[in-house]
């Protein structure tokens, strides 16, 4: 008798040490070593999705659109962006250059996220 696959269940994180724009690395997996910028973060399951990476195919029939009733989505093998583990990932600084862990400091009188290796404030995109 066939055993039925589980599907695996995903942790929610806390609080996630990369936000939407950061520049990452991958870790580990068949993207090992490759960098992209977050598109999305998903902290209840502990995922995000980084541009360019963990690309997957998928199969798909064409469908009728929404409300046009002529136009409809083409169908096909379209490779999309599928999300990566949190703890896959690690945040790359914009100053050295290199994968850091980041620490949460008081600079007058705002939290901000620093880079361990150089002290370098991490920024974030579209501020400041």
């Amino acid at each position: 008798m066939a055993v039925a696959k589980r599907k695996a269940v995903l942790t929610a994180v806390a609080k996630p040490h990369v936000k939407r724009g950061d520049m990452v690395q991958v870790l580990s997996g068949k993207d090992k070593g490759k960098r992209g910028t977050v598109k999305t973060v998903f902290p209840r399951n502990g995922t995000a999705t980084v541009e360019g990476l963990n690309i997957v195919k998928r199969h798909t029939k064409p469908r009728p659109a929404g409300g046009a009733m002529s136009s409809t989505e083409a169908g096909g093998i379209i490779e999309k962006e599928s999300p990566l583990r949190l703890s896959k990932l690690m945040y790359v600084c914009a100053k050295c250059q290199a994968p850091t862990r980041t620490k949460s400091e008081l600079r007058a009188g705002v939290r901000e996220r620093v880079c361990r290796r150089c002290g370098e404030v991490a920024e974030r995109p579209g501020k400041g």
